[in-house]
């Protein structure tokens, strides 16, 4: 019989059953992450928390059969600032699918979203591939609104290696073409410093962070504990900041993850871009810091969700390319719905 429960394992046996599960189910037929037990550590909060209500099994005995994993985030929306969360990671048993085990995890993540007074699970559906078992939309479920569709920021660092991992030759070849444009400039600044983020900048970027997301109909709720956390809560999470005239006037947050293709490379992802007022030229010269911090990661490829949060000069100028939209993004309100306009700008993260 199968029951579901919290997760209670460690984040390497998380990470384990995770990529059997996707690796059965993607190998060799599309791209996908391959999550490390750092990532999930992090993400998570595991071991400072004793009661991680977001993380569901679903359990034949003591053995994992499914998992669906989230993280709680405050949001901004039209109804006031509430809690919410990030929920990814579906992972269910190649032997156990077509039980209802997603279904019952689905049921029991808006049960304890409802008890705990969240009013958001923000998601995504990836349906750039055939081969991706995520949901589409369903007008059965109205609980789930599949708000848009939302693409990346794309830029190629390694032409000949990002060539041999991806699976689509003709975007390998492109990126072959375009090599000349992919090394990251090396600039100078008299007017301006870029560094390592310390923690006795947080209140200067919580504020930086706050003004640069303002505009957004729908944006995640940073407070100093959350942004704490996730500038400098873990050695997987890296942050760079930008000073102009004595003061903290930008910010990029980003993490590494090896993704699966043909090979096995390591990817950058930009969680946060955030900018005051200053000059574009600086802006791109701090973007171009962590493009150079990853090249020396031994990263192929940068990529950004691109949902409106971040202004389109700079990344065009530090040769980012808009790719198609290839996932929803999925809001499923818990309770009555919040109208968010399905082109507006939102601010959320991709996982």
């Amino acid at each position: 019989m199968v029951l579901i429960d919290t997760y209670r394992g460690s984040p390497d046996e998380l990470a384990a059953f995770v990529n059997s599960v996707w690796d059965h189910s993607y190998a060799g037929k599309m791209t996908f992450p391959r999550w490390t037990p750092e990532f999930f550590k992090w993400q998570f909060r595991i071991g400072e928390s004793e009661n991680p209500q977001n993380l569901l099994a679903a359990c034949e005995g003591e053995t994992p059969v499914g998992v669906l994993l989230g993280a709680d985030y405050a949001f901004r929306s039209p109804a006031g600032i509430h809690g919410g969360s990030h929920w990814s990671w579906l992972s269910i048993h190649p032997e156990h699918r077509g039980k209802g085990i997603a279904k019952a995890l689905d049921e029991e993540r808006v049960r304890r979203q409802r008890t705990s007074g969240s009013r958001l699970v923000v998601s995504y559906r990836y349906v750039g591939s055939r081969h991706s078992l995520a949901e589409r939309p369903d007008r059965n479920s109205p609980a789930k609104k599949f708000h848009r569709k939302v693409g990346f920021w794309a830029r190629v660092l390694n032409p000949p290696r990002f060539s041999r991992w991806h699976s689509n030759r003709l975007e390998g070849f492109l990126a072959r073409l375009a090599a000349p444009m992919a090394r990251v400039p090396c600039t100078s600044s008299s007017d301006s410093i870029v560094r390592e983020f310390a923690i006795e900048d947080l209140d200067a970027c919580l504020s930086l962070v706050e003004a640069s997301y303002s505009s957004m109909i729908l944006a995640i709720h940073w407070d100093r504990d959350l942004l704490r956390h996730q500038l400098g809560g873990s050695p997987v999470s890296q942050t760079l900041i930008l000073e102009e005239k004595g003061s903290i006037s930008g910010l990029v947050n980003f993490h590494i993850l090896p993704f699966q293709d043909r090979s096995v490379e390591n990817i950058g992802l930009f969680d946060l871009i955030a900018f005051g007022e200053g000059s574009v030229k600086n802006q791109v010269r701090l973007i171009n810091a962590a493009l150079t911090r990853m090249v020396a990661q031994d990263v192929i490829l940068a990529l950004k969700i691109r949902c409106g949060d971040t202004p389109v000069w700079p990344m065009i100028r530090a040769r980012f390319i808009p790719q198609p939209p290839e996932s929803h993004l999925v809001l499923q309100w818990i309770g009555d719905p919040v109208e968010i306009p399905s082109k507006a700008p939102v601010h959320v993260l991709w996982r």
